[in-house]
């Protein structure tokens, strides 16, 4: 039954994932989140964050594909990349992430939380009712993904001042 909530769960956090809209102003209590993320071995995943100083205060950063770049509001506060949630065979995997550490969000900044790198391994051997070994890791690659996100939204970058609180680098195995 659990696992059922947490698919439906899953589900909901996907339909509303996370937008930016750069025409409205943040709330003043708000930083400005960017992150890239990139995937291999599977086709979606869910990674959830949870704020460490608010109950329900959480965030879903929801990919779909390889790489993604993730630019939206969060609030500010200290904040932990909690969970990834994904569908490996007939099951619903959800690898502990403990060992990546927290982040922080400033209100009214860019913040660079860095290049996340999630990697399902084993995927040529699948077997149906298998679960496979996965691996996290977290880079700085602050200047490369700045340049992706001045090019699509060249008026913010020039307008925020930019804070890098990295989740590491760190990775868990």
């Amino acid at each position: 039954m659990s696992r059922f909530l947490i698919v439906i769960l899953s589900l909901i956090l996907t339909a509303c994932a996370q937008t930016y809209d750069p025409t409205q102003p943040l709330k003043e209590d708000t930083g400005l989140v960017v992150a890239k993320f990139r995937m291999s071995g599977i086709h979606s995943a869910n990674f959830l964050t949870r704020n460490t100083n608010r109950i329900l205060d959480n965030y879903s950063f929801a990919m779909k594909g390889s790489e993604k770049l993730f630019v939206f509001p969060m609030s500010a506060g200290t904040h932990a990349l909690d969970q990834v949630l994904y569908m490996q065979g007939s099951g619903l995997v959800d690898p502990d992430l403990d060992c990546l550490g927290t982040f922080t969000i400033e209100p009214g900044t860019v913040n660079y939380i860095g290049d996340v790198y999630f990697d399902v391994g084993g995927y040529n051997n699948y077997i149906i009712f298998s679960t496979h070994n996965s691996s996290i890791l977290v880079k700085d690659e602050r200047v490369q993904t700045y340049k992706e996100f001045e090019t699509r939204y060249p008026n913010v970058a020039k307008k925020l001042t930019r804070n890098e609180s990295i989740i590491g680098p760190s990775a868990c195995e």
